[in-house]
Parts: structure tokens; C-alpha cells; sequence
């Protein structure tokens, strides 16, 4: 049913593909939630979104929100510690002020990403059993902003953020699994 919602909003030209919505919460053309699939970390699925608030503790500083910690890792240790006060929105735009080794940053920001992420959800046990709690659902990060790295955008993107987000999953859930059956083979 919310599906339906979401693509009658689209077709009835509630919002244009590619259109910043009016609210973060706020559906726009391409999200689809419904039993298979969470593609648009919008709603009642705004927690798996790296802007999402939360303590992410990420090699020895503490962060308001997962995109900070990403943010400061493009950056030496040294001139991590400002981040840690900073929204999400913020942090993005700090870091865009600043220069960066970009090729050395390329080289490792999807190990960034994965080591943030587990943060996020193991160390916020609501959040990873949120997560757990999508069961075998496909995570695709929509977007309206253009990113096709880390999302889709207008059906295009590698979504290495949601792949990211259920390999993360995937990793919470074995690790409950030898937890609960500590004997089991």
C-alpha cells in the first residue's frame, strides 16, 4: 500500500525526479518501502541514513551522527576533534571547505564506510536491532541530491551504502548468532 502511496505521489507530479523534498521525512519519486525493499531512508526508515543523530564513537573521538565520523576521517587525526560537535549538515559542509588528499581519500573511504557503519549499529543497540530487524529486505539509499556512488539516484548508482548497510546487517545478525548458540558449530 505505502508503495502505491509513494509512486501515485510521483505520477501525480507531487514532487519532479531529482527535486529536493520540503523535509528529509518527506517521500519523493523513486522511494519505495513496502515487504522486499527500503529504497529511501525516508519515514519511519530515517535511522539508517548516515545523518540520522546518534553517538558514533570512531577511533578515539566521539560523533553526533555517522557522517560526521566519515567526514573526519578524510582528514589527519589531528584535525578530526572540531567534527565532533558539528550535525551532520555541518560536517558535509566543513569538509567540502577544506583540501584533502582526494586520490588517497578514494582509496579508502569504502573501508571507512563499512568501519563507521558497524560503529553506528553496534555500539546503538536500538538501532542495530532496527537493522536486524529488515530481515533479508534490499537497503538502496535514493536520493534526490545526485549521488550515484553511495545511492541510486533516478535509477542510476552502485548503492555502496546499502550494500554496506546489509553486509553491516548481516555481520549483526552473525554475531547474535554466536552470542545466542555460543556451542553451535
Amino acid at each position: 500500500m505505502r508503495t502505491i502511496a509513494f509512486l501515485c505521489l510521483a505520477l501525480a507530479g507531487g514532487l519532479s525526479a531529482g527535486a529536493k523534498p520540503s523535509a528529509w521525512d518527506e517521500p519523493f519519486p523513486g522511494v519505495v518501502l513496502d515487504a522486499r525493499n527500503i529504497r529511501g531512508f525516508v519515514g519511519e526508515y530515517r535511522w539508517l541514513s548516515n545523518f540520522y543523530p546518534c553517538t558514533v564513537a570512531y577511533e578515539g573521538l566521539v560523533y553526533r551522527s555517522s557522517e560526521a565520523a566519515y567526514q573526519a576521517a578524510k582528514f589527519s587525526p589531528g584535525a578530526r576533534a572540531e567534527f565532533t560537535q558539528l550535525d551532520p549538515d555541518s560536517a558535509k559542509k566543513l569538509a567540502r571547505s577544506r583540501a584533502f588528499d582526494a586520490a588517497a581519500w578514494d582509496a579508502r573511504k569504502d573501508r571507512v564506510m563499512r568501519e563507521v557503519a558497524w560503529a553506528k549499529f553496534s555500539q546503538n543497540p536500538e538501532l542495530g536491532r532496527r537493522l536486524a530487524a529488515t530481515g533479508d529486505r534490499y537497503l538502496e539509499e535514493t536520493n534526490w541530491w545526485n549521488d550515484p556512488y553511495w545511492g541510486v539516484y533516478q535509477g542510476q548508482g552502485k548503492n555502496m551504502l546499502g550494500h554496506i548497510l546489509m553486509e553491516t546487517r548481516a555481520r549483526l545478525l552473525r554475531a547474535a548468532s554466536v552470542r545466542d548458540n555460543p556451542g553451535a558449530p
